[in-house]
């Protein structure tokens, strides 16, 4: 019932904005945080209907620490990236990313101090990689450097997806690379001194014999979210969980965010926005948010 509801939504919301752009034929105006949208409660929407989520396929859902611009990744024929930036508090209409359009790439995440802008991408490299490979942008005065590829330790000839940061820019990110307990297990990587180290598996209760992958680590990393498929109270392909830190450095149980949040779909791209007041993943081709206080249920 749920998911009709939602099949519901999406067509009755993506056909008013349909309507009103045919009207003014032009990009709606939108101002404030968040491209304008209405905040939701504690039960999931789509994000941005008629704008980030479409008949399209989109997926990630990544704000700036400032709020300024806003990521995300849409399939046409390959993956991209997408932009929108805030200007004078008006939104721009989604353009593809500058570094973007010509290889396959998703899963932007911005550092919590703005500075570091890491996606993946399937863009050749002379000596490792692709398949896909974690790469990073600096911010400059007028946007975002040249992306460049760190290389391994961090990279590897396998597959690196789906970089998350925390404050002090340890990289969590997930790889089917060799040594792990599944078919993809969640890697954390520390920066020392301008170089990522040799990533650890975290092994235990998150790298498990199932499938681990789309990994969100708080910036202290308190709490980590991610998405696993075939665990045994799994509702769907794939299903996102919440495990927190321990004080000895070790995890809680992962526990499923249950059937509101996750579908017989597969459901993925967990992020918490740097204000840490919205709850934002992917399922069914669009872009979901809800309130993050839906997350202190789970607390344990």
């Amino acid at each position: 019932m749920k998911i009709i509801f939602r099949i519901a939504g999406i067509i009755l919301s993506t056909l008013l904005f349909n309507l009103n752009c045919l009207s003014n034929g032009s990009f709606p105006a939108l101002s404030g945080p968040y491209l304008g949208q209405d905040p939701p409660g504690m039960t999931p929407e789509i994000f941005a209907p008629g704008i980030v989520s479409t008949e399209k396929n989109e997926i990630n859902a990544v704000f700036s620490p400032d709020g300024n611009e806003f990521f995300y990744s849409v399939r046409d024929d390959i993956y991209k990236i997408m932009q929108m930036k805030r200007i004078d508090n008006k939104w721009t209409e989604p353009a593809v990313f500058v570094h973007s359009g010509n290889f396959s790439e998703a899963d932007p995440f911005i550092s919590p101090d703005g500075s570091m802008l890491f996606f993946v991408s399937k863009r050749p490299v002379e000596g490792f990689g692709p398949p896909h490979d974690i790469w990073i942008c600096n911010k400059t005065g007028d946007g975002w450097s040249e992306p460049y590829d760190p290389g391994p330790p961090l990279n590897s000839d396998d597959n690196e997806i789906y970089p998350s940061v925390t404050s002090d820019m340890t990289v969590y990110f997930n790889s089917n690379r060799d040594g792990g307990f599944g078919k993809r297990d969640i890697y954390r990587s520390e920066y020392v001194d301008g170089n990522f180290t040799e990533p650890q598996n975290l092994g235990g209760k998150i790298s498990t014999e199932y499938n681990e992958g789309d990994v969100f680590i708080s910036p202290d990393e308190s709490y980590l979210i991610f998405v696993s498929g075939d665990r045994p109270d799994s509702f769907g392909s794939g299903d996102i969980y919440i495990c927190y830190r321990e004080d000895d450095g070790s995890w809680t149980d992962p526990v499923n965010l249950g059937n509101e949040i996750n579908t017989e779909h597969y459901d993925f791209c967990p992020i918490v926005s740097p204000d840490g007041k919205y709850f934002f993943y992917s399922s069914n081709g669009d872009v979901y948010w809800v309130n993050a206080e839906f997350l202190d249920q789970f607390k344990q």
